[in-house]
């Protein structure tokens, strides 16, 4: 870290924390009255309950619905400008991504292309992308059933081109999630092997983080708390996956 750094620090999400927290969607002041849930194609979100349950507290807050579920796990531009046109189509005025880091990526690449015309290539600014810039995106609650990426508390979106075979990451300030809940009752049901693995990406992160050139003294606090957690609670959740102190 530089001796003398000067930086700024900018984290416009809400962020409500722990067991239980899922349940305030019912209360929380909501960005819209019609909302686009983004899920990936596989069947956790249903098996689980956890699409049945937001469906619900978003319900309770008087607050419509509707689901796109075709996200796989490298999310598609193709996918990200269909969900856009569902979006416009239903008149939706916020978007939810519920599940992991693909499904909130997803949901804020959607966000942009529900308020802006051609094709989301066009506002990345590497590779075959042109660049324009973002003037405007829909509000996006993230709402995540996995831990590791981290994506739930920044503006950055990675997602495949698959025409031109690039896969670039992109975000702006308007693509902050405004409200992100993490309730590690969400976080249960990931399998042992998959807990590892997610665990290992936190860790990652957290090193890079603390390594990098641009590292100062606030995000060397997140850093190493972090990974002082990582060493302490990983294996014990890997362990036990219900053990929700480990898990938090």
């Amino acid at each position: 870290m530089n001796a003398n750094p000067v930086f700024s620090l900018h984290i416009p999400t809400k962020i409500l924390f722990g067991c239980g927290e899922l349940r305030k969607l019912a209360t929380e002041k909501l960005p819209g009255k019609k909302a686009l849930i983004v899920i990936s194609s596989g069947t956790s979100m249903k098996k689980y309950g956890y699409l049945d349950k937001v469906v619900e507290l978003l319900q309770e807050n008087n607050t419509e619905s509707i689901v796109y579920d075709k996200i796989l796990p490298n999310p598609i531009k193709s996918h990200v400008m269909e969900a856009a046109s569902v979006c416009r189509e239903q008149k939706c005025d916020f978007i939810v991504g519920l599940g992991g880091g693909s499904s909130i990526d997803s949901a804020k690449a959607i966000a942009v292309m529900a308020c802006n015309d051609g094709d989301y290539w066009d506002y990345i600014p590497a590779g075959s992308g042109k660049g324009r810039p973002v003037t405007k995106a829909l509000p996006v609650i993230a709402i995540p059933t996995t831990a590791g990426t981290g994506t739930e508390a920044d503006p950055w979106s990675v997602i495949t081109n698959e025409e031109a075979k690039e896969k670039i990451g992109f975000g702006s300030t308007l693509t902050f999630p405004v409200l992100s809940i993490i309730d590690p009752e969400l976080m249960v049901s990931i399998p042992p092997h998959l807990t590892a693995y997610q665990g290992f990406d936190a860790f990652f992160h957290a090193a890079e983080g603390f390594l990098a050139n641009c590292a100062t003294p606030i995000s060397d606090l997140y850093a190493l708390e972090a990974i002082r957690l990582l060493y302490k609670y990983l294996p014990v959740a890997v362990k036990d996956g219900r053990n929700l102190k480990a898990r938090a």
